[in-house]
């Protein structure tokens, strides 16, 4: 395994909102990020049942895994 780097994310917000329009809009832009980590952790577990199961059957490469239909 290889060291874990620091990974950062952006999103468009206030560091210090100030005002109820600054601190709705931060709220927003935080939950726009949450949706986003959300979709990625999505995308890895799919990822993560994918290999689980190659390795099940004994596949050496993913395309073997599936079957084509005819």
């Amino acid at each position: 395994m290889r060291e874990p780097e620091n990974c950062k994310v952006n999103y468009v917000g206030y560091s210090s909102p100030r005002t109820k329009e600054e601190l709705e809009f931060e709220i927003m832009g935080l939950k726009n990020l949450i949706d986003k980590a959300n979709e990625k952790i999505s995308r890895l577990k799919q990822t993560m049942y994918i290999v689980e199961k190659a390795k099940e059957a004994g596949a050496e490469r993913l395309d073997e895994l599936f079957v084509e239909e005819k």
